[in-house]
């Protein structure tokens, strides 16, 4: 069955690869939930697992940029054009630091391996990791790029949206088989997409005996993390939906990706999930008294507001018909939220930051290399990983892309815009608390290539005949 799956998932690279049509950009939204999917037998690769999702990355980069007339030029162009040369720079600190750290400082600083115990702290020394990692980071940091290249051309930008609510499809899919899989013998068929060299964490449950939801990704935090990005993500982008159906098929996946989310377990994407809902009502807050949205109709924060009325007068019913109707949850939440410091995995994780923040100062702050420790938090790792000028340069990056307004007069590039930058927050928390290692992925490298693309729009607009009327729910600027 592994084999199977993995000869179709070839098939269908290969055919995008050489295909006029958008079958890579599809079938990399499609791979997003398939986390423990590894395409290339771990025996061959002596361990390394090589995941769907970036086989299909690279080849996006292949027909991008070496199979294209003018494709090196439009790479060049773009990592080297302003803000593209920070995030180029920062590749080049990362790998300096990748090549010559882990041996100039061999046997000085202690770290914590990612390829031994997890709490176990050895001296500094060049592994195997690094090049994986370093690896990783590349084709993560060549996608922004290319991202960029690509949603530059206005018939491609409404493809963001379109392949968002396809990824979440998928992920409800994989999310609901994996829970299934407790009632029904779907082991044959699941077990074909999970043969990554990772420590599978997909049978876990918690203490009541409930059984957490992965989905094909490694863990449910993982599962969780995934989730919560598409839920934000497309929340903040509903108010540039082309039409009725397709507004009804958006909030149905919301709702669904919500369920899943809480189903999950992931003590992370619940502390995820309320920042989003303080973005919400930031949101509502900000569109109800028009604060910086002058291009933006309102007709919808009232229905907004009845709906969060209608949902706050059916919870206060059921609380005073039935007063241990929210018990359960209740309990979920002081188990997996709110007593989180007592468990094993919080003092275990919080060794990992500890030590590898100690390392990058044991390092003088230029980092100890891509690969050469682990942490439970994005921000300590890439700053154990890359140094004080990595560590600066990847956030300058951030900042820059978040607080530039679209180059554009159109409201729904607009709306697009500010709808990846809302829904970059919920994402970033998560990751301050379950980031392992310093790069920030292929979902992040989407979000930044389009607001790359977005931002320099210069006036480009959605066609008119794709975008429909923009509606309330989308906020104007960050």
């Amino acid at each position: 069955m592994n084999a199977l799956a993995i000869a179709c998932f070839w098939s269908l690279a290969l055919w995008g690869l050489f295909s006029r049509r958008q079958v890579l950009l599809w079938l990399f939204f499609a791979m997003l939930p398939f986390g423990a999917f590894a395409v290339v037998p771990v025996e061959v690769t002596g361990g390394l697992s090589i995941l769907a999702v970036h086989v299909t990355a690279a080849f996006f980069l292949l027909r991008r940029f070496l199979l294209r007339r003018h494709g090196i030029t439009d790479l060049l162009t773009t990592a080297l054009r302003w803000p593209g040369v920070i995030l180029t720079v920062f590749w080049a600190v990362a790998l300096l630091v990748t090549l010559f750290a882990p041996r100039l400082l061999a046997g000085q600083v202690a770290i914590v391996p990612m390829a031994t115990a997890y709490q176990e702290v050895a001296l500094l020394r060049p592994t195997l990791q690094n090049v994986s990692q370093l690896g990783y980071l590349t084709v993560s940091t060549l996608l922004v790029f290319a991202f960029a290249n690509f949603f530059r051309s206005p018939q491609h930008q409404p493809l963001i949206l379109r392949g968002l609510m396809f990824s979440g499809i998928v992920t409800i899919i994989t999310g609901v088989l994996s829970y299934l899989n407790a009632l029904l013998p779907l082991d044959p068929f699941l077990d074909a997409f999970k043969n990554a060299s990772y420590a599978l964490l997909d049978a876990a449950a918690i203490s009541d005996g409930s059984r957490r939801i992965t989905g094909l990704m490694p863990e449910a935090s993982a599962y969780g993390a995934l989730t919560l990005s598409l839920l934000s993500c497309l929340y903040f982008l509903r108010g540039i939906v082309e039409n009725r159906a397709q507004a009804i098929r958006l909030n149905s996946i919301i709702i669904a990706l919500a369920i899943l989310l809480v189903m999950s377990t992931s003590s992370a994407g619940y502390v995820g999930l309320g920042v989003l809902g303080l973005l919400i009502g930031l949101d509502w807050f900000t569109r109800a008294f028009r604060i910086n949205r002058p291009r933006f109709s309102y007709s919808g924060v009232r229905q907004d507001f009845f709906l969060a009325l209608a949902i706050i007068g059916f919870a206060a019913a059921a609380v005073m018909v039935t007063p241990g109707v929210f018990e359960p949850v209740m309990e979920r939440l002081d188990e997996m939220v709110f007593n989180k410091t007592e468990t094993s995995s919080y003092v275990e994780r919080s060794a990992w930051s500890a030590r590898s923040l100690q390392a990058g100062l044991d390092s003088y702050l230029l980092g100890v290399g891509l690969g050469s420790t682990r942490a439970s938090n994005f921000a300590v790792v890439l700053f154990a990983s890359t140094g004080l000028l990595g560590f600066t340069l990847y956030f300058a990056f951030v900042a820059w892309l978040l607080l530039t307004s679209a180059a554009t007069g159109d409201p729904r590039l607009q709306g697009l815009a500010s709808g990846l930058k809302w829904s970059f927050f919920p994402a970033f928390v998560v990751s301050l608390l379950i980031g392992t290692t310093p790069d920030f992925g292929v979902f992040e490298a989407l979000r930044f290539g389009a607001l790359m693309a977005l931002l320099r729009a210069g006036g480009a607009a959605m066609p008119a005949a794709r975008a429909g009327p923009v509606r309330a729910g989308s906020p104007d600027r960050l």
